[in-house]
């Protein structure tokens, strides 16, 4: 596969997974996370599931890759989901979004300890930058909200933890990625998350009054379980196939952009210089770590 188009499919999972979180605050305005979280997964896995009948897309699908599968699911959709809704709790939105920042760097890091993957000075900068950017990004669109003390300690511990399983996620797609294909990654994600989320959704979904939430949180529903659970998946795993997961990594940067960017076309929210300023330098690093793949893949093929 083409660097170009891979680096595309990262950029575009990643624009897609941002963009995305103004449309889940619509839907939670209305609907529980948990039940949420199980419709989400759902939904994808029904809309991925015709495509699980081919035997090529099946190929590779073992005990292993199944187990691969679920641990991506567990740290990726459920823990991640969990520390950080209840991280968020604890703690300031600007406490936050400075630790998640170091998600590219915990990436890289893991990359290194786990997959033996190579990081050149290139790619070092690109992470930094990527940090930076992600950091600037965060802080102007964060609150200051949030207890302090103890209190604050376990907040920012809880998304510490949500930065660690979302790096671990990425391991696992990369392991995988090289030889499962990506429809039947996706499908068994969504399959792992839905099974996750169930015993959490159920007491929810009993309580809740389901003739509530109108027409336009049914279909924002739908559209966030395909663009994000389908679309961004499919796009990752094809992407990550391709990329080393300490490059991929810089793709993270994204999330925020796409959410700003979103607030700004669609929420009517002003772009401050210092957006400006967070989104050129995530842009930087992508550019750099980029061109350190492009320097890294003649030596990979020769090895």
């Amino acid at each position: 596969m083409p660097l170009g188009f891979a680096y595309f499919c990262l950029a575009l999972s990643m624009l897609l997974v941002g963009g995305n979180i103004a449309v889940g605050k619509l839907v939670l305005a209305e609907v529980p996370v948990f039940l949420f979280a199980f419709l989400r997964f759902l939904i994808a896995t029904l809309v991925l599931l015709p495509g699980m009948l081919r035997p090529r897309v099946r190929r590779g699908l073992d005990v292993q890759a199944a187990r691969g599968l679920f641990l991506q699911a567990f740290f990726g959709c459920f823990l991640f989901s969990l520390f950080m809704l209840y991280g968020v709790l604890h703690t300031s939105a600007t406490s936050a979004g400075i630790i998640t920042s170091a998600t590219p760097s915990v990436i890289a890091l893991l990359a290194w300890l786990w997959l033996r993957e190579r990081v050149g000075a290139h790619s070092l900068l690109a992470i930094a930058l990527a940090v930076g950017g992600i950091a600037v990004l965060n802080l102007l669109g964060g609150g200051t909200g949030g207890a302090g003390g103890a209190d604050s300690l376990l907040g920012n511990a809880l998304v510490g933890g949500a930065v660690l399983a979302e790096a671990l996620f990425a391991i696992y797609s990369r392991r995988l990625a090289l030889s499962l294909h990506p429809w039947c990654m996706a499908f068994g994600v969504n399959l792992a998350g839905l099974l996750l989320f169930l015993p959490l959704a159920v007491p929810q979904a009993l309580a809740f009054d389901w003739t509530g939430p109108s027409a336009g949180t049914w279909g924002w529903t739908v559209f966030y379980a395909i663009s994000a659970s389908v679309l961004s998946f499919l796009l990752w795993y094809r992407g990550i196939s391709a990329v080393p997961a300490n490059i991929a990594g810089l793709f993270t940067g994204l999330m925020p952009v796409g959410a700003a960017l979103v607030g700004i076309g669609l929420l009517g929210e002003a772009l401050a210089p210092g957006q400006v300023l967070g989104m050129a330098l995530v842009l930087g690093a992508i550019a750099l770590g980029s061109l350190a793949g492009r320097e890294a893949a003649p030596q990979t093929q020769e090895g």
